[in-house]
């Protein structure tokens, strides 16, 4: 009898701080029926849904505020993609009101970035607009061509902010040699191979079936091909370099695939408070100028109780310019016994 009272007493205290708030006890139960896979699966469609939208809206701004006689390009599949991902949310999840948001912010931010794209190519005046990013591979990262007047068509790539990061080109690959340790280290596919070895690992695909693997391996090569000194693979809080060359020709490089190889102009919709970026911090520095004892690292501990972490980073002054992080599989294959492969390495650079 106790029993059944305390869960009557409880009952209705649930009934009477959903009512506080506004909100049914039905939907406030269905909001903790989500789990954790099913959201990341809900949360990466509506972003996939967030990215395009931001590309064809700000072609469609640049269409309006140049006063073109072509279409508008059509919108209606990008937000039928974020839409349906809302409404796979229970009614009372408060993703529901943050996605609304990131719609309401981007679609500001594009207004006013068209704003400042077409003021930055005056005198040259916009006479078409494509959105093209199939046409966009190898390191080319523009997602919008503008067609213009006295001037060659310029690549816009248009990025929206993820907790003050954006990706480079090609920046979240499985492609762990040439797109990633080829690109930025240098390091040769006989070198990869060696550093597998080392790690005590048969092959790649040895390696790649436990993604903290692949962090022991790019810890390896930021401490081999950057040349650090005081450094451990699990403790960079007091890593140095010897040299500061390689960092430097890191840093050209990802300038390089920020713009991507069509050398695109970079527009950042920050997604959270509709503000509108063209430069990253890496932007800011003076690369060649740049001196060894101004260069520092993540301490990238490990958390957890893992032997390894899983992201790490090249700071600058005390601010971290850019991080690479190792990702295991996610959405569907939480749970199972494949969670823990190698899913991607993600560079991104802060702003």
């Amino acid at each position: 009898m106790r029993r059944v009272k305390l869960l009557k007493l409880w009952a209705v205290a649930f009934i009477a701080a959903c009512s506080a708030i506004g909100a049914s006890p039905w939907a406030a139960a269905q909001s903790t029926a989500l789990s954790k896979t099913e959201f990341e699966i809900i949360e990466g469609i509506f972003h996939d849904g967030l990215g395009t939208h931001a590309e064809v809206t700000l072609a469609n701004e640049v269409i309006g505020l140049a006063r073109l006689s072509q279409p508008l390009l059509d919108t209606s599949r990008s937000t039928a993609k974020m839409r349906n991902a809302i409404n796979r949310l229970p009614e009372s999840h408060p993703s529901r009101a943050i996605f609304q948001r990131e719609i309401t912010n981007v679609e500001a931010a594009a207004r006013r970035g068209a704003r400042e794209l077409i003021e930055s190519l005056r005198p040259a005046a916009v006479i078409r607009v494509l959105h093209v990013p199939r046409e966009y591979a190898e390191g080319k990262a523009g997602d919008l061509r503008l067609e213009c007047s006295g001037r060659p068509p310029l690549p816009v790539s248009v990025k929206t902010d993820k907790s003050r990061k954006v990706a480079v080109a090609e920046g979240q690959t499985p492609d762990i040699g040439p797109k990633w340790a080829e690109r930025y280290f240098r390091v040769s596919p006989a070198e990869l191979e060696g550093m597998v070895r080392e790690l005590g690992y048969s092959s790649m695909s040895e390696l790649r079936s436990h993604y903290l693997n692949v962090a022991r391996l790019v810890a390896l090569v930021l401490i081999r091909k950057l040349g650090l000194i005081n450094s451990e693979p699990a403790d960079f809080s007091r890593a140095r370099v010897a040299d500061v060359a390689p960092v430097k020709y890191l840093f050209h490089q990802l300038l390089l695939f920020k713009r991507g190889n069509d050398s695109s102009r970079v527009i950042i919709f920050d997604r959270s408070t509709g503000e509108v970026k063209w430069e990253s911090l890496l932007d800011g520095i003076d690369v060649d100028g740049l001196t060894g004892d101004r260069v520092s690292f993540l301490p990238s501990r490990p958390r957890g109780g893992h032997p390894i972490a899983s992201e790490f980073g090249v700071k600058v002054d005390g601010r971290t310019i850019v991080s690479f992080q190792v990702k295991h599989r996610r959405g569907r294959s939480r749970g199972t016994p494949r969670q823990y492969e190698f899913s991607d390495i993600t560079t991104r650079l802060r702003v």
